[in-house]
């Protein structure tokens, strides 16, 4: 007897988020608990279930407690039927039981007794959240993506995610070919500050944090893509943004695949965007550059087939998506004669290569085994001169010989289990490798050439500013980075109590070996030379700059540990208790292990004391039927310290950087061996000295008394299930940085910059009333403020389907990120990706205004209003199913800020937000893909992507620092006049392009970005 109907049945399917995935204790499955009940609702014991899904080679099978309870943990992604039986009962059998990322299911059915062989069949769910959890999450299943706008990986889908916006300020591409995958920004988080996991691997950046490319896999790799925002519980550690979760797709009994090609190039797409800078004949004049397209093609190939090994047992699933670039550039050199129109051709080809390989194994019903491989590396061919020729030659070395090949890949294995209906265990090992020696090969051996301001016509080498002589001869030997990770977790039902607890191993390291080949030279053409005491020092012709290096020959390793507890306690019939703590221990290695013959100790190190993370949730089934929840969570979060800073401050980034006046105009003398070979030297100054007791070994310059990098978070939200489809949901989110952890500086009476590593408005900056760190500007304020950034925000979202055609999601937020820090990744210096160690607290006159107070206000990447809608729908017509997507979103511009230079870093005169915004942002992306069924195994689809469908141009970024080069000093402007107050146009202005103390800045206040221009991709797939 098949039954259908609901009311036979007692069911909560609840979809929503249980147990999170960070750096300690990554997640990779979903979970299903309940009770099974008789007809009275008393628990009925020895009950067997078994949760079978396509994609799992045997069953799951566990049997209910003697109250009736079960608990099937760590289920692999995939949609489940689960069979209950028990002799004397009917048997019930549920079916379409999504079990995502992280997700928690309770499920309790009802029994009926019956002496009849009889089963009760339900195909839908009552509701569609999940009144037993405080954390906000979304999982966005491959049914949803493949129907949505998107670029070709995952990271384009994110901003479906509540708080998820994609900011270029939030985040740059610094590194390698990082490129548009960093400025993910989640409640006002930097994109510096996230986590990305891949099948249970950490795949975040060791030296930034941030997504690389060569980790934003293709969606064809994809079944599951979970995005945690805020109430995480304690088997989440390492984050202070988000946390982003990838599930790969497992095989089935059947085999099955697709073939793939999608294609775009300049001929479907409009030139890229133009913008304003300084001319190349003369730096005190606009600019506005409006590059030419570059010919080009980007294809994207590939293919996916997955089956069974062994049937029911031993299940596969491989593909191979690489990334194929052909790029043409023809660049117009005014100074070239002999080709017509001045045109110098160059090419360049890109291979971005993506290969999965995953394995799943269940020899026992209770025994689940999983691996995946992923091959990610890049390969380059030819090199690619810059676009700008108007005022330069091109550059004399053969760039068709130049290239490189980055190797990259990750590797994963897990097993899992269950040993009761109470008891599970897992256990997980992941290794991720990557060599950032792109661009390596085919390097010149001259000395690396380049000009800050125009030359004069009669000299030797003649060119423009932005003028090289040579492309780029950093030559990186090799930057490799590694991570080693095993995972512990075990699941225990005890009553009304669900425990967790786990333990946590992650290692790094980092070898780099790099340098330029014969010396890095920077010409300054009719230009003086201020810092410090020195004041307008200069040569006949200006003066330039040699760095020497920069050199590095060393490494680092490190590892992370945690261990964690928590328990999801029914502490009522309907409410629940989300209860935990974690506690994490790591240090931060020195790139320098010796000096001057003495061993050297970890510069910094947190031990088990340190980090202590309290989680609390508590979530209220309201009316005790699943359809409305008001919920809410508290938690101390700490981020994972970053490679940049043990880089840039304990031994990685080493070099001297020598000033010279420039009396002789022939360049090219200038070499390694002949740095001085121009003019006399004017100053010599250490970019990262080594402050180390040559007693101890002990870092001098790092704050003993330093503390985590902490952000405190309180939410509430109230969620509502409109249909078992459709969901709303009411969240307000408060995240306060409470300590960060930068390099702190001062000048000394060289004028050189002197750092401590320490937390901005605490430890040294505070204690030491002798200490050069804490001192008070006239009006009472510290030099060092206490780093601020406070985000509070409000969204109401709806989503889910519509109809069993049509999804939906729409979310409107307001909120406000208030501060005077905008966190790992600095929005100040447009989203400069070096954590720890960016230009914020670098001097303690930053955050000073023209006025002498502390210059707090709306920070960089703060958008008052933002709207997003995302939807798809299916038309069934010309013999197949036509799927339209639509991706929309507004939000409000950014805060601009005039940046004057004082002594050698930004401050903001006029306090933080004078220049208004930019202008609101809106974008269009469209879909449209049709699905014909030429067999009963093959079908066709022709697809085509439409990226910014209406080519907007919004600006997204301005000129804001008004000093065009150099910085005004403290002999123009004297501390006591800078605290004392003073005008800005007394020191730079229009009127005046050589300033009084510093030159004008002609494109001041003119945009210097605009949004990403429309780009057409077609395709299409064959699927069997």
């Amino acid at each position: 007897m098949r039954i259908t109907r609901l009311s036979r049945v007692h069911l909560a399917l609840l979809a929503g988020a249980l147990a999170t995935v960070g750096a300690f204790g990554q997640e990779n499955y979903g979970t299903i608990l309940g009770s099974v009940l008789d007809q009275s609702g008393a628990g009925v014991p020895g009950a067997k279930l078994s949760a079978a899904s396509p994609t799992l080679p045997q069953p799951i099978e566990v049997e209910s407690d003697s109250s009736g309870r079960y608990n099937m943990g760590r289920m692999p992604v995939g949609i489940y039927t689960i069979t209950v039986t028990k002799s004397g009962f009917t048997t019930v059998k549920q079916t379409n039981v999504d079990v995502k990322l992280g997700s928690s299911i309770t499920l309790n059915p009802t029994l009926r007794v019956s002496n009849v062989a009889e089963t009760v069949e339900v195909t839908e769910s009552a509701v569609s959240i999940d009144p037993t959890s405080s954390r906000t999450q979304v999982n966005i299943s491959s049914q949803v993506f493949d129907n949505l706008p998107r670029s070709r990986s995952f990271e384009s889908i994110l901003t479906m995610a509540p708080g998820v916006r994609l900011e270029p300020k939030a985040s740059s591409g610094t590194t390698g070919n990082a490129g548009r995958t960093t400025g993910i920004q989640v409640d006002g988080a930097s994109g510096s500050e996230n986590q990305f996991v891949i099948d249970g691997v950490d795949v975040s950046d060791v030296r930034r944090g941030t997504l690389r490319t060569n980790s934003a896999i293709p969606f064809e790799f994809i079944s599951d893509v979970q995005v945690k925002s805020a109430g995480m519980e304690a088997d989440s550690g390492g984050a202070t943004g988000g946390v982003v979760n990838i599930a790969t797709r497992s095989g089935t009994n059947d085999f099955h695949g697709q073939l793939l090609y999608q294609v775009t190039s300049d001929v479907f797409n409009p030139r890229p965007r133009g913008f304003w800078k300084l001319s190349p004949f003369s730096a005190d004049r606009a600019d506005f550059f409006a590059p030419k397209e570059d010919e080009y093609t980007t294809q994207y190939p590939g293919f996916m087939l997955g089956g069974p090994l062994i049937k029911n047992r031993l299940f596969f699933n491989a593909g191979y998506m690489p990334v194929l670039e052909h790029r043409v550039r023809n660049v117009s050199y005014t100074t070239l004669q002999q080709a017509p129109n001045g045109f110098r051709t160059f090419r360049q080809d890109l291979k971005q290569h993506f290969s999965l390989m995953r394995v799943d194994y269940n020899p026992l019903a209770k025994l689940q085994i999983n691996t995946s491989w992923i091959w990610s590396p890049v390969k380059q061919v030819g090199a690619l001169a810059s676009q700008e020729g108007r005022a330069a030659s091109p550059p004399s070395n053969d760039l068709s010989i130049q290239g490189g090949y980055q190797p990259s890949q990750q590797y994963s294995a897990a097993a899992t289990y269950t040993f009761s209906s109470r008891l599970l265990a897992s256990a997980r090992y992941g290794y991720r490798y990557q060599n950032d020696k792109l661009g390596n090969y085919g390097l010149s051996g001259a000395p690396f050439i380049s000009y800050s301001t125009a030359s004069p016509s009669d000299v030797p080498l003649p060119g423009g500013a932005g003028f090289s002589n040579v492309s780029s001869t950093l030559a990186i030997q090799y930057d490799k980075t590694t991570r080693h990770n095993v995972y512990l977790d075990g699941s225990y039902l005890s009553g009304a109590h669900t425990l967790k607890f786990g333990y946590a191993l992650n290692r790094l390291s980092n070898e780099v070996n790099t340098d330029y080949t014969n010396g890095r030279f920077q010409i300054f053409w009719g230009q003086a030379f201020s810092r410090g005491q020195i004041n307008n020092q200069q040569g006949a012709l200006g003066y330039y700059v040699w760095q020497d290096g920069v050199r590095q020959n060393n490494g680092a390793n490190s590892r992370n540990q945690g261990f964690y507890v928590n328990d999801n306690w029914r502490a009522g019939k309907r409410l629940t208790l989300n209860l935990g703590v974690r506690f994490e221990n790591e240090f931060l290695p020195p790139f320098t292990r010796q000096f001057n013959g003495r061993d050297v100790g970890n510069p910094i190190s947190f031990g088990w004391g340190s980090k202590i993370a309290p989680r609390l949730g508590a979530a209220w089934d309201v009316l005790g039927d699943g359809k409305w929840k008001l919920s809410g969570s508290f938690g101390l979060y700490y981020d994972t310290m970053k490679y940049e800073l043990a880089r840039g401050s304990f031994g990685g980034d080493y070099w001297w950087t020598y000033v010279y006046k420039l009396d002789n105009a022939n360049v090219l003398n200038l070499g390694k061996a002949t740095p001085g070979a121009l003019g006399a030297e004017i100053t010599r100054y250490n970019n990262r000295s080594l402050p180390i007791n040559q007693a101890t070994g002990a870092w001098e310059g790092v704050d003993p008394d330093m503390k985590p990098y902490t952000q405190r978070e309180f939410t509430v939200r109230l969620d509502h299930a409109l249909s078992s489809r459709l969901t709303a949901t009411l969240r307000y989110s408060r995240k306060q940085l409470l300590r960060v952890i930068e390099d702190i500086g001062v000048l000394d009476s060289e004028g050189s910059e002197q750092y401590v590593i320490g937390n901005p408005g605490f430890g040294l900056t505070r204690v030491d009333p002798t200490g050069v760190y804490n001192g008070k500007a006239p009006s009472g304020e510290f030099l060092v403020p206490k780093a601020k950034r406070d985000y509070d925000g409000i969204e109401f979202r709806v989503q889910g389907q519509l109809t069993r055609t049509t999804y939906m999601l729409a979310s409107y937020t307001y909120s406000r990120l208030f501060g005077n820090y905008s966190g790992l990744a600095n929005s100040d210096e447009n989203g400069r990706s070096d954590p720890g160690v960016s230009r914020a607290f670098d001097l303690p006159y930053y955050y000073f205004n023209s006025k002498g107070q502390n210059a707090e206000g709306r920070l960089a990447t703060d958008r008052p209003h933002a709207i997003t809608f995302f939807g798809s729908q299916d038309v069934k017509w010309m013999g197949g199913v036509t799927n339209i997507g639509l991706s929309q979103v507004a939000f409000s511009g950014t805060p601009l800020s005039t940046q004057m230079i004082y002594i050698s870093a930004p401050t903001f005169p006029n306090g933080r937000g004078d220049l208004g915004r930019t202008p609101f942002y809106t974008q269009t992306d469209v879909t449209l893909k049709h699905t014909i069924k030429v067999s009963e195994r093959v079908t066709i689809a022709p697809e085509a992507y439409f990226t910014n469908i209406f080519n907007q141009n919004a600006v997204l970024n301005t000129q804001q620092t008004i000093n065009r080069a150099g910085a005004v000093t403290d002999t123009a402007l004297p501390l006591s006049r800078f605290f004392a107050g003073y005008n800005v146009n007394d020191f730079v202005n229009p009127s005046n392009p050589l300033g009084t103390a510093a030159p004008y800045s002609p494109i001041y206040k003119l945009p210097i970005s605009y949004q990403t221009p429309r780009e057409v991709r077609l395709g299409l797939r064959i699927i069997f």
